[in-house]
């Protein structure tokens, strides 16, 4: 393990990993006591002398990063306790983004700079270029530059707010959708199971193409959302609320007149647990609720004073049971 973590380790911090490179450096740290990784990151940086000293203004502010990734206020602890494998990656990634900046400045990276959330989570993350994006739980993003152009390939959800730098255009490829700014705000949200991209802009403003007809373009504008048919490749538009748009981000769930199973699905994603629903002719029940900061036991009393049903929470596994259904 020490061999293998310290391989990974080095290719990590010089930009040179892969996904599944990635995917085995995470599960290498989910292996290591907290004792024995921090020992591990202290002793390969100061055996690597081609990382440059930190001034104390750098240091405090990843020590700032640190203590918000691993204490965060807006989440109860009792969640957190779950999430070793997250919490240690964003922490390694807040720590190393200025080792990765500092290679960006030198040249342009050949490898993607690759981020993962997994169910459950949420990963705060700074581009090599600065930019900021939050990923929402379940998503994967890549960053790279292609011919002059930043370009980040997204499959889940993320909050971007873009640097601007008009010489390298920033592009967020979704599929066959592309979502190109210069400088700006917006939110994407693109799962596997959706057949939808939807596409809100909170400040600035973006152009959007699909890659199969890039000479037909669409401006959005801010407050308004984009919603892209992956079957029909169709752009509708219609106008929004940011702050729910983006409630996410706040560690705020919410939901609108949405199908029961489609908030099943949220909760999933949300808690990093399965739901099993026993009662399928309330899944097209339609629902609106928010929660904030929430356990999952208190979502799911609120849930049962909706519908009447028994649950029960055995681990990582949610059973609605048929039952009790008034």
């Amino acid at each position: 393990m020490t061999d293998l973590f310290n391989k990974l380790y080095s290719q990590f911090l010089n930009g040179k990993t892969d996904l599944k490179a990635f995917r085995d450096f995470k599960e290498s740290l989910n292996h290591l006591p907290d004792n024995e990784l921090s020992g591990r990151m202290e002793a390969h940086w100061n055996e690597n002398n081609d990382y440059p000293v930190m001034d104390a203004s750098r240091k405090q502010k990843i020590r700032r990063t640190l203590r918000e990734q691993i204490n965060p206020q807006n989440y109860r602890s009792v969640r957190w306790r779950r999430l070793s494998v997250a919490v240690a990656v964003a922490a390694v990634l807040s720590v190393f983004i200025w080792n990765i900046t500092l290679l960006y400045e030198r040249q342009i990276p050949e490898s993607p700079f690759l981020a993962e959330a997994p169910v459950g989570n949420k990963v705060l993350l700074t581009l090599p270029d600065k930019s900021t994006v939050k990923l929402n739980s379940e998503s994967s993003l890549s960053y790279t530059y292609v011919k002059g152009k930043r370009v980040a390939c997204l499959e889940g959800e993320a909050y971007f707010h873009v640097s601007k730098d008009r010489e390298h255009p920033f592009v967020v490829q979704v599929g066959d959708l592309n979502i190109e700014v210069l400088g700006t705000s917006f939110n994407v949200r693109s799962y596997k199971e959706c057949d939808e991209i939807e596409t809100s802009l909170v400040e600035g403003s973006i152009r959007l193409f699909d890659s199969n007809n890039p000479l037909e373009s669409f401006l959005l504008k801010p407050s308004q959302k984009a919603i892209y048919s992956k079957n029909n490749r169709k752009i509708s538009f219609h106008h929004t609320d940011n702050v729910k748009e983006t409630a996410w981000t706040q560690n705020h769930l919410v939901f609108e007149s949405e199908k029961l199973s489609s908030v099943l699905h949220k909760i999933e994603r949300w808690y990093g647990v399965e739901v099993e629903l026993l009662c399928p002719d309330i899944a097209n029940d339609r629902i609106s609720g928010s929660f904030k900061n929430e356990q999952l036991p208190y979502v799911m009393e609120a849930l049962k004073m909706q519908y009447g049903f028994s649950y029960e929470i055995t681990g990582n596994n949610v059973t609605i049971n048929k039952s009790n259904i008034k």
